[in-house]
């Protein structure tokens, strides 16, 4: 018996019901956020082909952007930035940020206030953290990059000063599975999606 979290009405219900042999796999993707007894860190894990660093995104940065995910048909987009720092080894998410209150927000759309993400940006780099990018909700279970995310992350990118040449950018799905999680990165030259795994160290 596997106990499957949904959203209903923007309320948390659980439905237990036997999974066919099919539906393990999808099972055994589903993130679980709790903390286990006895300690260990739970990070959502994304690597790259031939690229040594991980990304490594905290279960406190994935906790405060499930609570926007898409899960009733009138619910808009929502976004914000994401924070952390870098090294040889990773590039760690500790931190997102958003949505914010005057940010454009519709079903297919979203765009953050300007003035309220360098808000969060300066007020992140006093506490030692970098920008590393961005993250939004899409309104579907599998989510995939469109041309106008890639486009607005080249912009952003140009418009930046950053201690990269890269940008992180995140988009949450409606399901607790890390198949309805997408992590890109994105340069001046490629975008690249990353693979995904949940792990506790």
């Amino acid at each position: 018996m596997v106990w499957r979290p949904r959203c209903r009405g923007g309320k948390w219900w659980h439905r237990p019901r036997r999974l066919h042999r099919s539906e393990h796999n999808a099972a055994d993707s589903m993130v679980t956020l709790r903390r286990p007894n006895g300690g260990g860190a739970h990070y959502l894990v994304g690597r790259l082909e031939s690229v040594v660093q991980q990304v490594r995104i905290s279960a406190d940065a994935l906790m405060h952007m499930y609570r926007y995910r898409q899960c009733s048909p009138w619910a808009k987009e929502a976004g914000g930035q994401l924070f952390g720092t870098i090294s040889a080894e990773q590039i760690l998410v500790t931190t997102a940020t958003g949505p914010y209150a005057r940010d454009e927000r519709s079903r297919y759309r979203y765009r953050s206030d300007p003035a309220a993400a360098q808000h969060a940006i300066l007020a992140q780099a006093e506490a030692g953290l970098l920008y590393l990018g961005e993250w939004h909700t899409h309104a579907e279970d599998n989510p995939d990059a469109s041309g106008l995310d890639g486009e607005a992350m080249h912009l952003l990118l140009a418009k930046s000063q950053l201690n990269s040449n890269a940008l992180l950018m995140l988009i949450v799905g409606r399901n607790l599975t890390v198949d309805s999680l997408g992590l890109w990165s994105v340069t001046a030259e490629r975008v690249d999606q990353w693979h995904l795994e949940y792990i506790i160290t």
